[in-house]
């Protein structure tokens, strides 16, 4: 039944593809063999699914390399760590991300169509989940008139500042809270196998998100004059103060798991296919490893186990020769747990703790870093280890990982380091959250490309130039001063409070 579901419904993304600009939309959006009609819900599996699938695939390559998780063993001049990008790489998320984005974007039209306040919401938290990676990935973007090729003939998008995408975005998930709230009802679980057509947690996790974003552009909000900001400090103080009317991840149930399933064809991870040489071209990075597992303090990461296969991790940003001297030795993914995992996550429960965490340190929040980050470090443990009752108190109080004997800055990039070791695979995190704070601290060598500068963004796929060519030029002569380059910051990261 459930592959009979996922293959129905997933067709139906075909019918409302959202790139951002291309000559041949009016082919593009609509698919002759596609269902046009349907109800709003029958587009949560797809989405969920879709998106996540495209981030995994993402998250990698890209994002593993630019945040020194894993080198990969390249022969070619595409090699991410050194920060190069071959385009196919770029217009692969573009498209994609923006595929599912048009996905949601019908998915709300048929809602408000139907009177369907469940399907609103849900289709506004998905389009907030699609459109928030497109706009840090790649700042301003195609946001108010993407994905409305489909449903109002807009093939040609302009692009939006960052600054009111993240506006609309909040906007949106109040919108979303607010309805599930008062008039939410669950739904088929047959086309929601996350969260089994249940609003309760659909709610829980469009607030998680809102905390996440609010997060992202709160150092920058607050350094903006008073009459500019988004008031992302209060609300995050109000949503942590407020429970009741904005209720968060309340346990790792809760987390936005995505389901995977070996046994279904229309359900493999995108690893199920990958062969071992492939797979073992892909090492762990000594930067990694060594946050991990250090004998010189006595630390074995109760994960590396289930991480790795290995336990020696690989220098970044050497030659393709040097890499191989690695080859037999380096670690690589434990394949056997992470190529077919059933789940992967759009957001765990552990980041909620380790953004408390830091917003306690900020004194955003009230309560004492340490009170929070012992439960963060601690969930994201329990996320992978199989004995959910395993004592912690050994790793916990290793120096390398406790904060208790750390002073001011010091205590941040410990709160930072063990949220990117936790958020490995997940999306594009660990690499927004380095843009906004510096922290943890990637070393750059002579090999790297853009003039030494870990990619502030990712450029604008090179056929935009043409397909969507006023707009395309209007932001690339605008925002970014003339260049399509990877050195310019995204707006929430276009400030000085973070690490020097």
């Amino acid at each position: 039944m459930k592959n009979t579901i996922i293959k129905l419904t997933a067709t139906l993304s075909f019918g409302a593809l959202a790139l951002s600009g291309c000559d041949n939309f009016d082919e593009m959006n609509v698919n002759k063999n596609a269902l046009q009609t349907t109800n709003a819900t029958s587009y949560v599996q797809p989405i969920t699914f879709g998106l996540e699938y495209a981030l995994l695939e993402r998250s990698f390559d890209v994002n593993s390399q630019l945040m020194q998780y894993t080198v990969q063993a390249q022969t070619s001049a595409e090699r991410i760590y050194n920060y190069r990008f071959n385009n196919s790489i770029i217009n692969y998320f573009w498209q994609n991300i923006y595929r599912w984005a048009g996905n949601a974007e019908t998915m709300r039209v048929q809602a408000e169509k139907d009177n369907d306040k469940t399907g609103l919401a849900i289709a506004c938290i998905l389009k907030v989940l699609t459109l928030s990676h497109i706009t840090d990935a790649f700042g301003d973007a195609p946001y108010f008139e993407a994905g409305k090729g489909y449903t109002e003939g807009k093939f040609y998008p302009a692009y939006d500042s960052q600054k009111e995408i993240y506006r609309d975005m909040f906007e949106k998930l109040e919108q979303a809270n607010t309805l599930l709230a008062e008039e939410g009802t669950d739904f088929d679980m047959l086309e929601d196998y996350m969260y089994d057509g249940k609003v309760a947690q659909w709610r829980k996790f469009g607030n998680s998100l809102y905390v996440r974003l609010l997060m992202r552009v709160a150092l920058k909000d607050e350094s903006d004059p008073a009459g500019e900001r988004l008031g992302a400090v209060s609300k995050l103080n109000e949503i942590f103060s407020y429970p009741s009317v904005y209720p968060v991840f309340e346990s790792r149930a809760d987390a936005a798991n995505v389901k995977f399933d070996k046994n279904v064809n229309a359900q493999y991870t995108p690893f199920h296919n990958t062969r071992a040489g492939l797979w073992n071209n892909n090492m762990i990075c000594e930067r990694l490893m060594n946050e991990m597992y250090d004998t010189s303090a006595g630390l074995k990461d109760p994960r590396v186990s289930l991480y790795f296969d290995k336990l020696v991790g690989v220098p970044t940003q050497i030659t393709y020769n040097e890499l191989m001297g690695y080859f037999d030795t380096a670690a690589h993914y434990r394949r056997n747990v992470i190529q077919d995992r059933d789940h992967f996550p759009l957001m765990n429960y552990s980041e909620l703790w380790f953004i408390w965490a830091e917003a306690a340190y900020r004194g955003w929040i009230p309560g004492t870093p340490k009170e929070y980050y012992v439960k963060a470090v601690s969930e994201a443990v329990f996320e992978w280890t199989d004995d959910p009752d395993a004592d912690l108190t050994s790793f916990l109080s290793n120096p390398k990982v406790s904060i208790d004997a750390l002073d001011g800055e010091e205590v941040l990039e410990r709160i930072m380091t063990q949220k990117w070791i936790s958020n490995f695979l997940v999306g594009i995190e660990s690499w927004c959250d380095y843009r906004r704070t510096g922290y943890p601290e990637m070393p750059v060598k002579a090999l790297a490309a853009n003039d030494g500068i870990l990619p502030t963004r990712l450029r604008y796929p090179a056929d935009e130039e043409f397909r969507n060519r006023d707009n395309y030029f209007e932001a690339v002569n605008g925002w970014l001063g003339g260049t399509n380059n990877m050195t310019t910051n995204v707006w929430w990261a276009d400030h000085t409070n973070k690490r020097k």
